[in-house]
C-alpha cells in the first residue's frame, strides 16, 4: 500500500458528517453488520461518505470517520449505534470486501488553519450563526442555548455546517474546504443567503425560483 494511506470500511449514506457531530444509525443489512460488529470488536472507526450518485459504490472522495460511542443489539442482530464524527479523509482508492461492503485505501485530510483571517472571519460568522439559529428555533419551536454558540474559529465552522440546512451537495463542498478560512468564508456567504432568503420571507415576497449561487472557493 502506499505510504501515507490506510484501509478503512466505508458506509455510503445519504448524510454528510462533520467532526464533532453526532450521527445515530439503525444497521440491518447483514454486510453492515459485519462490519459494525469487527469496528466494536476492534475499537476502530468506519468511514461515513455521501453517495455520488445512485449507486452506493459510487461513493463522493472526502468523508468523515465515525467513532462508535453507544451500541444497543437487538435480538435479530440488528443493532441500533450513536457515533461522533472524528477527523476527514480522502479516499484514493476503494474495494468490495469479502461481506459486501466497501473498504477503502484512505489519507488523511486535516482541516489546514493559521491564517490570519481566521478570526475576523469567526466574529463576522457568530452572528449570522446566532441569528440563523434563533429562526430555527422559532419555526421548530426548540429551544436553543444561543449564548453557548463558540467564538472558536474551528469550532464554529463545525457548529454552522452541521446547523445549515441546504443541500447535500452544498454540505459536502462545505466538508472538502481545504482550510479553515475558505470554509468559514464558505459559510459567512452561504449564511448571507439564507438569511436574505429568511428576512423575504418573514415579509411576505417569494423568491424567484432556481438555486442561488455558491463557491468554496
Amino acid at each position: 500500500m502506499q505510504a501515507g494511506l490506510r484501509e478503512l470500511p466505508l458506509f455510503p449514506l445519504n448524510v454528510v458528517l462533520f467532526p464533532g457531530q453526532l450521527l445515530p444509525l439503525h444497521i440491518f443489512e447483514p454486510r453492515y453488520r459485519v462490519m459494525i460488529r469487527t469496528c466494536i470488536e476492534q475499537s476502530s472507526p468506519f468511514g461515513v461518505v455521501l453517495i455520488a450518485g445512485l449507486s452506493p459504490e459510487a461513493p463522493h472522495e472526502v468523508g468523515t470517520t465515525a467513532r462508535i460511542a453507544e451500541v444497543e443489539r437487538l435480538p435479530d442482530g440488528r443493532m441500533n449505534i450513536l457515533t461522533i464524527g472524528e477527523e476527514r479523509f480522502r479516499i484514493h482508492s476503494f474495494r468490495v470486501s469479502e461481506h459486501g461492503y466497501l473498504i477503502g485505501n484512505v489519507s488523511d485530510y486535516p482541516l489546514e488553519s493559521g491564517h490570519p483571517e481566521e478570526r475576523q472571519l469567526a466574529q463576522q460568522l457568530r452572528p449570522q450563526l446566532v441569528r440563523y439559529l434563533q429562526h430555527l428555533s422559532e419555526v421548530s419551536q426548540t429551544p436553543l442555548q444561543l449564548d453557548a454558540v463558540p467564538s472558536d474559529p474551528t469550532e464554529l465552522a463545525m457548529l454552522t455546517a452541521m446547523a445549515l440546512q441546504v443541500s447535500l451537495l452544498r454540505k459536502q463542498l462545505l466538508l472538502t474546504s481545504p482550510d479553515l478560512r475558505t470554509l468559514l468564508a464558505a459559510e459567512r456567504e452561504l449564511l448571507a443567503q439564507e438569511l436574505a432568503m429568511i428576512d423575504l420571507t418573514e415579509r411576505g415576497v417569494h423568491p424567484p425560483p432556481g438555486p442561488a449561487s455558491f463557491s468554496v472557493n
